[in-house]
Order: structure tokens, then sequence, then C-alpha cells
């Protein structure tokens, strides 16, 4: 500890901090915060009831200006002591609190707080209600869906198109969108892409499905860019993503309503995006009510189009037998389907397998190469979409878009 002289005015002034009601901690406290001095427990008592005091010109103290101590712990949780200003019942209103230690509310919880007061002569203000104040915080578990929902359901308004049912409407149309990633995909690179689609489903169609295979976002946080197991990411800029998914899915959802006597809309989550995606498709519900809409937290599903079969799964899981397991899970709809197959993603290249009748479709992504895929050397995949055109009871046509 550096040496300082102890002066009249520090003696003095030792004595009226008892006298204003703080202890010998707080006293210790207040010449660290305010002088930069650490003083000895000893020498504060020892100058406590000034024997030693020489009297001098009583003086107002000026107004405390705050200095806040931050010690990180070991388990996330970080503490904080600080010299605060405030009234009795700022000082029970946990996020004034944390506002006056420099924490968001939004952000953190508070785990333990002491307020110790005290009154003080200010040559501005007269005498002043202070509290040294110290508490611990951990951050919010988690407040990214949160943060989702009120993004996603901002006035939220159901869209209506015009449409019309045209009998004379004979195949179906599915769009499998898996593995879009936005927050690496931009609308910009896909503007091409998306007229293509738009052209292919003004064509006129009984039902289009729309197939959600997962990974439509690049993260399941907002503030952070991680998976659903908490691997760290290339960082994103998520609000814009989600605004960019909205952007596209409303492009796609406003044309097939108008050339398709009915549509739906089926989902998956990912393994990047499980979380996000469920609030994602909840806004999709809200917004698209002529659409009959699925919302799941399923890891896959399936639905009848016609004597067509289809299941949709991300393919993070349930790798080895999925014909089975989807004979298994429907057996009506696999009594009555002529054709069954089975839509993924995940690995984000195109492969189509016959697997004694099942076929099993895996999809790639549009999206451009990211670092990961560039570091691995997973760069020859085709950048695709894709749309489905099916007749009563199987494939007719596979755009390549």
């Amino acid at each position: 500890m550096a040496y300082f002289k102890w002066t009249s005015e520090y003696r003095a002034l030792v004595k009226r901090l008892y006298e204003q009601g703080m202890d010998t901690r707080q006293v210790i406290d207040y010449f660290y915060d305010h002088y930069g001095l650490n003083v000895s427990r000893r020498s504060v008592q020892r100058y406590r009831k000034g024997a030693t005091h020489i009297p001098v010109k009583e003086a107002k103290i000026k107004d405390v200006q705050r200095g806040t101590e931050i010690v990180l712990n070991k388990d996330g949780s970080q503490s904080s002591s600080t010299t605060l200003q405030m009234t009795g019942e700022q000082a029970k209103d946990p996020d004034f609190v944390l506002r006056a230690h420099g924490f968001e509310p939004s952000e953190w919880d508070i785990i333990s707080a002491r307020n110790n007061f005290w009154q003080q002569n200010s040559q501005e203000n007269g005498l002043i209600d202070l509290y040294q104040s110290k508490i611990t915080v951990k951050p919010k578990k988690d407040n990214s869906i949160q943060m989702a929902i009120e993004r996603l359901t901002h006035e939220v308004k159901p869209l209506h198109v015009e449409s019309h049912i045209d009998p004379s409407r004979q195949n179906n149309l599915v769009i499998p969108l898996a593995d879009l990633h936005f927050g690496i995909l931009k609308i910009n690179h896909i503007r091409d892409k998306i007229a293509e689609l738009l052209d292919i489903i003004s064509l006129g169609y009984k039902t289009i499905v729309i197939e959600v295979i997962g990974d439509t976002l690049h993260s399941d946080k907002i503030n952070s860019t991680e998976t659903v197991s908490g691997t760290i990411l290339e960082d994103v800029n998520m609000p814009n993503a989600i605004d960019e998914a909205m952007m596209f899915m409303e492009t796609i959802v406003t044309e097939a309503l108008k050339h398709a006597n009915s549509v739906y809309i089926k989902s998956v989550g990912g393994n990047h995006d499980f979380d996000m995606s469920y609030m994602f498709m909840l806004w999709v519900k809200e917004h698209f009510k002529q659409a009959k809409v699925d919302v799941n937290n399923n890891y896959r599903t399936a639905y009848l189009l016609d004597h067509v079969l289809v299941s949709i799964q991300h393919g993070d899981i349930n790798k080895r037998i999925p014909g089975q397991i989807l004979a298994t899970e429907h057996r009506h709809m696999w009594g009555v389907a002529s054709t069954v197959e089975i839509h993924t993603g995940h690995l984000h290249f195109d492969k189509t397998i016959d697997e004694n009748g099942v076929i099993i479709r895996q999809f790639s992504t549009p999206k451009p190469t990211d670092s990961w895929e560039k570091k691995n050397a997973f760069v020859g995949s085709s950048k695709l979409l894709h749309a489905l055109v099916y007749s009563d009871d199987r494939l007719k046509v596979e755009h390549f878009i």
C-alpha cells in the first residue's frame, strides 16, 4: 500500500463520515472511491473519535462522483460496487439499480443486492441521500426468444391476397426450402432465382405446398451467432436476417395464394435454428391466414398430396432407416400412397436415392459458401432452389433453379 500523510483534513473527514452514519468498511471504500487511497482499518478506527484531530474550519463535501468497481466471478456472474445518490423507492427498484450500475435490465438479473444508506452535505444541494450499493448480477439465461417474438410479432397484420379457385388446375407444386441460412444468404444473392420461381408458380396449380425444411435462419440466437447446440458461428446480423426471411416468405406465399386453389406450408426446425424457426413459423401462420400453416416442434412431419406421401425432416437425425420410420409413424397415409418420398437438407448438396421404393431427395442450399465451408473445402455443391411438379400419383417435372 502506498504511503500517504494523514492530514488534519483527512482525520476530520473520517470523523465526519462516521457521524453521517457510515461504518468502517464504508469509510474505507469512500477513501478509495474518491481519493484512490487504500487506508487501513486500524487507521480509520484510530481517527474515529478525533483524538488527534486538529480543529479545522468545517467544510461541506462536494457531491459524490461515482466510481464503479466490477468483479468478474468464475460462475459467469459479476459483482459491482458503487456509491449512488438515490431515493429509498429507487433503491427498491431492480431496474433502476441495474441501470445505475451500468447494466441493461433486459440482459441482466440481480442475484443479490445490498444498499447501505447515509446522508452527506453537498455544496450544491445541501443534505443528500447516498447509498453504498453492492450487487451481484448474472446474464439472463436467454433473451433471444423474447427478442425474436418482439421482432416477429411487431404489428403483425394478416395479409389478404385476391385469389380464386380454378377447377382446370390439375397438377400440384411442391417448393422445398432447405438450408436457406438467412444471415449468410441475402435477398440480393437470389433475386434471379426468386423471379424464376415466381414464373413457375404463376402457371397455376391445384395445390401448392411450401416445405420449410430447417435452417431457414443461420443462428438460433439474436445477439450472438450460435447453433442449437451452442456451436459458435461466423457473426451475422440476425435482426436483418429475420427481416429478409420474412420478405422472402411473403413474396413466395403471396404469389402461391394467387395461383393455387389451396396453399399449405409445412415445416420442421434445423440444427441451426430449431427454436427461432418455431417462432418464425408462428409469424407465418399469423400473417398468412389464407394458407394452411403447420407449426410444430417436431423433427419430422408428413403429408399426403393426393396419392403422393411426402415426409420432411432436416436430415441431421433419423438417417439410418427413415423409410421404415415413416411407414411406422404414418401407417394410414403409407397404405393410401402410390409414391413415397422423403425430403431433407442439412448437407448442402443434391442427392437422390431410391431405397426399396422410397425416394429420398436431399436438397442443396442456395446460399454463398461461408468461411467454415471454405476452410473444410466444401466448395463444390450446386447453389440451387427446387420446384417439383406432381400429378395425382407421381413426380412429373423437377425444376432446378
